[in-house]
């Protein structure tokens, strides 16, 4: 069963005249007002959800009544090995009504486990190639009655993708506690439609498995056939809450709403937005945007196998995010959110940037993308070369890889791969592993093969001459640099809307 609530005010599509106000445009570390050429296509998100659905009652409900087999309490036993799998940074959750959904369920999944006498009982954070998490964030994540109570035992561990006692498992190395439990419970909560479902058991893989669906050359559907296979090996019971993720704290959350909506507060607020972006450092308004708490709202519980609820979670988050859009463009302009699935807790650097842009606004689609092939692609923010100490690696990738100062792509992997002091980092720090900036460069491939140009206002030029695009000051410039600006669209980005050219779904 799942459980679920109604929506708010959807998204929707705007065509601007001589009276549009100046709309909000986010740089990844602020906000400015940008004033756009009449006629443009303006793509709006569905705003958020308020209230949230009341997440420890459905949760509840989903556990005893799943989408498809039995209950979970049917499926404990006394005596058992259970291993509860959450997911790490790369799900970005805020508060729900103060408390992690993850911590929720894994609560409600330890009441079932000790009224069923299951003593034998670990929790395993699936990082994949991700940084360690802090324990501010484990106990974050899983509360404070979880954390204290499995933490001094050793028995809260994160995946080590190169860890020597991995076990074979349908021909895919995985986490050793995983593969020799009797009964594992993954616990996400996610509000993105590709990282749902068996996505999570795909992070409990080894370094070359991963590589193995992730780099260069590797098929669309790679990784969720890893996901598929694993699910189909282990015995998984999957829980899983469908997040409406409200990407501002609560003062400013009019930004998700339509600028001509905004009253005196929201306009001065908007205009100090402006001048922060104009007098502070790029990390200081980094470190201010990611310290503001912003909140989510719970659109559904479901509970059952990886697959049924993957796909329950996905064609939720579609019928909330999806925008109708009546014809494609040959310019498109877009922002970018503060933080990346892929550096939480880190300011934005160049590739985390790019991947924002090309891999996932370009790709936020049903099946045809806005932005005609061939057309140029207008980004504000984010492609400055400075780098946090969690990527230390792709400091290096874009300076002496991309730069064309290092080797070719495939001899660069394998001196990262194989390089000590990286993989001491991943293991043992908190950097994210040598080659998810490769893995990320190559998700962006589709874009920068299918479009004219990529021009980032703002952008440092070196950086953005390394990386192949181009950079401007202002968006005039930009839209001098193009070929076609009488074809505009402007995808209003965050919250990141999911195209359907009329209703092609």
């Amino acid at each position: 069963m799942t459980i679920q609530r109604p929506v708010a005010r959807p998204g929707f599509v705007h065509e601007t005249n001589e009276r549009t106000p100046d709309l909000a445009v986010h740089t990844g570390s602020g906000v400015l007002t940008q004033r756009f050429p009449v006629g443009t296509t303006v793509v709006y998100a569905a705003e958020p959800t308020v209230p949230s659905l009341a997440v420890r009652p459905a949760l509840r409900e989903a556990l005893a009544q799943p989408l498809d087999g039995a209950p979970l309490a049917e499926r404990l036993q006394a005596g058992m090995s259970l291993t509860i799998v959450f997911g790490d940074t790369t799900a970005a959750v805020p508060t729900v009504s103060g408390t992690d959904p993850r911590g929720q369920a894994v609560e409600e999944v330890l009441t079932l486990a000790a009224a069923a006498g299951v003593d034998d009982v670990a929790l395993v954070c699936a990082r994949g190639l991700q940084r360690r998490l802090s324990d501010d964030e484990l106990l974050a994540a899983l509360g404070r009655r979880v954390h204290e109570s499995f933490a001094p035992l050793g028995q809260i561990s994160q995946h080590d993708a190169e860890a020597e006692d991995l076990v074979t498992v349908d021909g895919i190395a995985v986490n050793r506690r995983v593969a020799e439990s009797d009964l594992v419970v993954t616990v996400q909560a996610t509000d993105a439609r590709n990282r749902t479902g068996a996505h999570l058991l795909v992070e409990l893989a080894s370094v070359a498995d991963l590589a193995a669906v992730r780099g260069a050359g590797r098929a669309d559907t790679a990784e969720a056939e890893l996901g598929e296979r694993l699910a189909a090996a282990l015995p998984v019971f999957a829980v899983e809450v469908a997040l409406d993720t409200h990407p501002f704290a609560p003062q400013l959350g009019f930004l998700s709403r339509r600028e001509w909506e905004w009253g005196p507060k929201e306009k001065l607020t908007a205009r100090g937005l402006r001048q922060a972006d104009r007098v502070l450092p790029v990390r200081a308004r980094a470190r201010l945007m990611q310290q503001a708490e912003t909140e989510a709202a719970a659109l559904t519980v479901s509970a059952g196998s990886p697959l049924e609820v993957g796909r329950h979670t996905a064609d939720t988050l579609l019928a909330r995010q999806r925008v109708i859009v009546g014809h494609r463009v040959n310019t498109l302009v877009t922002g970018l959110p503060h933080v990346s699935p892929y550096g939480v807790g880190a300011w934005l650097n160049p590739l985390l940037a790019a991947h924002l842009a090309l891999a996932e606004a370009d790709r936020s689609h049903t099946g045809t993308p806005l932005l005609n092939d061939g057309g140029s692609l207008i980004v504000f923010g984010g492609a400055e070369p400075r780098y946090h100490h969690h990527h230390s690696a792709t400091a290096d990738f874009v300076t002496e890889v991309l730069s064309g100062e290092g080797s070719d792509l495939a001899t660069a992997e394998q001196r990262f791969a194989s390089d000590d002091w990286y993989r001491h980092l991943y293991r043992h720090g908190q950097a994210h592993h040598a080659l998810q900036p490769f893995h990320l460069w190559y998700e962006t491939a589709p874009a920068r093969e299918r479009l004219s140009s990529i021009i980032w206002v703002g952008g440092d030029r070196a950086t953005c001459a390394a990386m192949g695009f181009r950079a401007a000051t202002t968006l005039a410039d930009a839209l001098e640099m193009v070929d076609d600006r009488d074809s505009l669209g402007y995808l209003h980005n965050p919250p990141l809307p999911i195209v359907d050219l009329a209703g092609e779904r």
